[in-house]
């Protein structure tokens, strides 16, 4: 049995929840009470092949065992916790009812709500406004004003490499390191050392590179470490180069897989 796939099992048990494992690999039926889900370890599987940390896969568990079948709460208990998330816009299951945004041919800003602590991440539905009593214009300048309070949160660092200004963030909310590109309050931030407009690469969720313009030749070098983070990581985004500028977001090139150079 696959390491990952282990330890979820191991939780589950602790917790006496029963499970069997579908006729599909990673696929894996949960039975609470009367109700069943159908979970995939896919991405959890992912991150523990490239961290060796078991902590997503708990939280994945603590999320089935005690809030997955929960009523949404009330909206002065989500509102300090609606935020923005970027995400691949071709995911199979699709953006029905789901409130987003489109950012670019492959990108999508999907509004989304965590938990107090921040382990678990819920998109958030058309259906829910009525139940909070708000407005799609609402939920967006409460996401906004949410994003724009990490984003002053947030350290930027530059390491020189060869004479190129590489930016790199760091934030306690590391699962909206990628999401904060969308914030307009990311300017005010990048800004000060590499310049505006800037590049970005964001292969995965916890992953940006920030990029002066003046040093556009450095993406060349980047393209190993864009492609392994997209490839191994649980929560793969985009392995474009994407432009950020008053403008909007622009994606102005991708790194191909290794196997297709």
């Amino acid at each position: 049995m696959n390491p990952a796939d282990a330890i979820f099992c191991e939780e589950l048990s602790k917790r006496g929840i029963s499970y069997s494992l579908t006729d599909e690999e990673d696929l894996y039926t949960i039975l609470i009470d009367d109700q069943t889900l159908t979970v995939s370890l896919v991405n959890v599987r992912r991150n523990y092949e490239r961290d060796g940390n078991a902590s997503s896969i708990i939280q994945l568990v603590n999320q089935i065992d005690s809030e997955l079948f929960e009523e949404t709460p009330p909206w002065d208990a989500v509102r300090a916790y609606v935020r923005y998330s970027l995400e691949p816009s071709d995911y199979e299951s699709g953006f029905e009812d789901v409130l987003f945004k489109p950012i670019s041919d492959g990108l999508n800003q999907v509004f989304v709500y965590t938990s107090p602590d921040g382990s678990q991440i819920h998109w958030i539905l058309e259906s829910m406004l009525a139940d909070w009593g708000t407005t799609p214009t609402q939920l967006a300048e409460q996401a906004e004003q949410n994003m724009a309070e990490i984003v002053r949160q947030t350290q930027f660092t530059v390491d020189d490499i060869k004479g190129n200004k590489l930016g790199m963030l760091t934030t306690d909310e590391v699962a909206f390191k990628a999401s904060l590109i969308l914030s307009p309050a990311f300017r005010d931030l990048a800004e000060p050392t590499h310049g505006w407009p800037v590049y970005v690469v964001v292969p995965c969720r916890d992953f940006v590179y920030v990029i002066r313009q003046d040093n556009v030749d450095f993406l060349s070098l980047l393209g190993e470490v864009v492609v392994r983070e997209y490839r191994d990581s649980g929560y793969p985004i985009t392995k474009e180069v994407l432009e950020i500028s008053d403008s909007g977001i622009v994606a102005i090139g991708t790194y191909p897989d290794p196997e297709s150079v």
